[in-house]
């Protein structure tokens, strides 16, 4: 008996120390998994594999992994440290609040050279590394991998064999210079290798030099040439690190971005009209729960558009609109009988673009890390610049007043354009902490992001679903203009439908929301059910 209880007790310190022996990582390419995984047993931190990951997915995943664009991260240390880094895109010094007006009807703020905002990437990443990174490798250790799947190929998969040929005409197009192997004009096919080569000089650069070979040498001087920025321009850009905003939720705290990212504010809002005394919520894919989650997001997508933008500009605190007092009074006009009315705003229907890319890795230290980043659209501009494209974010200012950008998002003068201003966006990076346990995740999906990370965190917290069973769930999505519900293909009954648009619901389906990457300790749930190439690991060393 006394041998049996002994065998037991090995067993679980075996099992214990296991656990604490593994790391977890989530992202959207199986070749960012293998490089994080690589990353961690030479001896990296979460940190050193997250610049690495990121680096490698600019030469996977061109449609949004980039050195081009630029994203939020939020950290939550082995120490208990949170923090967030801002290394989203600025505008230029010559970008003026009415510069795309004349352009109304061109799409210039979209496909231009004056669509792309400073890029923030590289110096993100260097950053990052600088202020977290273990210093058991170094920053040549980090880009190697990278460097090495640009010079060399990699295969492409299915996903990216269409994207290359969906968008092969407008590459062309757009670069009457060439573009590398994006501009040869052939049918790709999954399974052939894609190289990289201007690419693969520009990472050797970042490699040797570090930013100042992207912000003051070869690469700024391309982009100079070309006429996107200036000297000053690029010399000028910094990353921001901002004080995470941080709630409570169902006993587990909520580190998420703060502006300008409307994610964070707007989540926090959503899960506290969620538990408000008069919710609706209680059950899961019920047309009450449908209907109030409608109505909630009818607010805070609202208060999205008034209130936030670059937090050097807005006239209105994150603690005002996180403010239960303010919120309880803003969902108490909620009628759960009759669909609302939104403010009276003229607002065409936008598709949902999969431009953004999130990964999420926790190391066996407890080092977790969600990254956000982004070119907007998908293959941003469409513009290939020194082996990388261009972002199109300048879109996600307000263009105009009350004129929605390619989401369908509107915003007012906190997000108006200026010289030097951060663009608002819907990323919405996100660390669960309870105790010793941790849950990093995040999606793309433009608009819908904000709700999908919602839905997520309310599935996994609320109602008790593994981490898997919740990202594997199907989505709804609402944001106020459009006046529009869009279900998720499998969200629904048709007594459902039926019931909500008696409501008053507008309703549209969508095949796809989102493509969720998410982790925890010794788990990992990435989104396989969607179309895409996501992949997780845990991973032991």
């Amino acid at each position: 008996m006394n041998r049996i209880i002994i065998l037991v007790s090995l067993c679980f310190l075996f099992v214990g120390n296991v656990f604490a022996q593994s790391a977890s990582v989530a992202a959207a390419h199986p070749l960012a998994v293998d490089v994080v995984e690589s990353i961690l047993k030479k001896g990296g931190n979460a940190y050193d594999a997250a610049v690495a990951a990121h680096f490698s997915l600019a030469v996977v995943l061109p449609r949004a992994g980039n050195i081009g664009g630029g994203g939020f991260a939020v950290i939550h240390t082995s120490n208990a440290e949170a923090a967030t880094l801002d290394f989203r895109e600025i505008a230029p010094l010559a970008a003026s609040k009415d510069m795309f007006i004349r352009y109304e009807n061109d799409n210039s703020s979209l496909t231009s050279k004056l669509a792309s905002g400073v890029p923030g990437s590289v110096k993100g990443m260097w950053d990052l590394y600088i202020r977290y990174g273990s210093r058991n490798l170094s920053w040549s250790d980090l880009l190697t991998p990278a460097i090495m799947l640009a010079d060399t190929g990699f295969f492409v998969t299915k996903k990216l064999s269409e994207e290359l040929n969906y968008n092969s005409s407008d590459f062309i197009s757009q670069n009457p210079n060439g573009c590398g192997p994006f501009c040869k004009g052939f049918i790709w096919e999954q399974g052939m290798r894609l190289v990289q080569s201007e690419l693969a000089e520009t990472l050797k650069g970042i490699r040797d030099i570090g930013p100042n070979y992207f912000y003051y040498g070869p690469v700024a001087k391309q982009l100079v040439e070309q006429n996107y920025f200036t000297m000053l321009d690029m010399a000028s850009y910094q990353i921001r690190w901002r004080k995470p905003l941080i709630g409570e939720y169902m006993g587990w705290e909520v580190i998420t971005m703060p502006p300008p990212s409307s994610g964070g504010v707007a989540l926090l809002q959503l899960l506290c009209g969620s538990e408000r005394d008069l919710n609706t919520m209680q059950e899961l894919e019920s047309v009450a729960s449908y209907h109030d989650f409608t109505e909630l997001t009818r607010i805070v997508y609202e208060d999205r558009a008034r209130h936030l933008g670059d937090p050097d500009y807005m006239n209105t605190t994150t603690a005002d609109l996180l403010d239960t007092s303010y919120l309880y009074k803003r969902f108490a006009n909620i009628d759960p009988k009759r669909a609302g009315k939104s403010p009276n705003l003229a607002v065409p229907l936008s598709e949902e673009s999969s431009e953004t890319t999130h990964f999420s890795i926790l190391d066996k230290d407890g080092n977790s890390v969600a990254i956000t980043t982004t070119l907007n659209a998908s293959y941003g501009s469409k513009r290939w610049v020194s082996g990388f494209f261009m972002n199109n974010e300048m879109d996600d200012f307000s263009i105009s007043p009350g004129v929605p950008n390619q989401f369908g998002l509107i915003g007012f003068e906190a997000n108006s354009i200026e010289p030097s201003k951060r663009m608002l966006s819907s990323m919405t990076p996100t660390i669960l902490v309870k105790g010793d346990q941790k849950v990093v995740l995040g999606t793309p999906g433009g608009s819908t992001i904000i709700t999908n990370v919602f839905h997520v965190i309310r599935r996994f917290c609320r109602f008790g679903q593994t981490l898997q069973e919740s990202v594997n769930s199907k989505k709804v999505h609402a944001q106020a203009w459009p006046e529009v519900l869009y279900l998720e293909e499998g969200s629904y009954t048709k007594k459902v439908l039926r019931k909500l648009k008696k409501k008053g619901h507008k309703i549209e389906f969508k095949k796809q929301i989102g493509r969720f990457q998410a982790v925890s300790n010794g788990t990992i749930a990435p989104d396989l059910l969607r179309t895409g190439d996501s992949s997780g690991r845990v991973i032991f060393y």
